[in-house]
């Protein structure tokens, strides 16, 4: 009788390990990385506006700038099972503000290139994956075959970059960090940019100086078993819109305490600030709100 419980299990023990877990497919992530870029004397290519206004310009600022496009290109590593080398070129799109003698304020933008290389971990195995799926140019019903394979993939997060510096050099001057020309840029980035460069023209080139805040992810499709609970199942229905009195939405929502009281220095990054205190605390003007409205405000800050 011994031996029999021991090796024998009820069909509600089974379904109670079985309800335990679930096997799922998901990108794990091999290897991933924290960069803090700092991309000084970049050249910015300029189309025919762009160019006279820095070639006449007394001042120039930057307005904003953002990465347009990123290209990646994974490889192998020689003698390095399961590393990769990652290419990574970043096209930003950043603008400007000149001040012109005798002239109003010209406003123009630029194309920059950078080119990154860095080595992560992928793992090792290639095999392909073939997937069943509706291809939206065929009938309803009709299954068509989709092809991929599991080597690691890269996904890159990039903050909006800072513009550091700006410098005007001459042209004949041999300075700063070019890696491609005009004609490598790709159309579709020229058209998204709103800027097409032209050949090598005019008395200036322009160099900007580039903050960077990047995360980068090396990852592959596996299936991991997990520990389930149960099904996620919505317990809420939506509300229309059109249906309801818009007087009952308004009166819904949260007073915008933070628009009126902005963070100072002291209340939003005292965490980063050494000795750094608030300058004018929320409990002095909204009374009972204290803390608790403080810290909702932080937060919707940093949503």
């Amino acid at each position: 009788m011994a031996e029999k419980n021991n090796c024998c299990f009820g069909i509600g023990d089974v379904r109670a390990a079985a309800d335990k877990s679930t096997c799922i497919n998901v990108e794990k992530i091999y290897d991933s990385a924290r960069d803090k870029d700092c991309i000084e004397d970049l050249r910015v290519f300029l189309d025919q506006n762009g160019q006279s206004a820095i070639d006449h310009a007394t001042s120039i600022r930057s307005k904003c700038a953002d990465v347009i496009w990123a290209n990646i290109a994974v490889s192998d590593v020689a003698f390095n099972r399961g590393y990769f080398a990652v290419d990574i070129r970043f096209y930003f799109r950043i603008c400007f503000e000149a001040t012109i003698p005798y002239s109003q304020s010209q406003e123009f933008c630029g194309i920059a290139v950078y080119d990154k290389q860095i080595v992560m971990f992928g793992s090792e195995g290639n095999v392909g994956i073939f997937t069943s799926d509706f291809c939206n140019n065929n009938l309803p019903g009709t299954p068509s075959v989709k092809y991929s394979t599991n080597l690691p993939k890269v996904v890159l997060e990039v903050a909006t970059p800072i513009c550091l510096a700006i410098k005007l050099v001459d042209r004949t001057c041999r300075f700063g960090l070019c890696c491609c020309s005009p004609e490598q840029i790709p159309e579709s980035v020229c058209t998204a940019c709103g800027v097409f460069p032209t050949e090598e023209f005019g008395l200036k080139c322009l160099y900007v100086s580039l903050g960077v805040f990047s995360m980068i992810r090396m990852q592959r499709p596996v299936s991991l078993l997990i520990n389930a609970a149960d099904y996620c199942i919505p317990d809420k229905t939506s509300n229309v819109l059109s249906e309801t009195d818009p007087c009952s939405v308004f009166n819904n929502m949260s007073f915008p305490t933070c628009e009126f009281y902005p963070p100072t220095v002291g209340g939003a990054l005292s965490n980063n600030i050494a000795g750094a205190s608030d300058v004018c605390n929320p409990s002095d003007v909204l009374g009972s709100t204290t803390a608790s409205t403080a810290q909702s405000c932080r937060n919707q800050r940093c949503r």
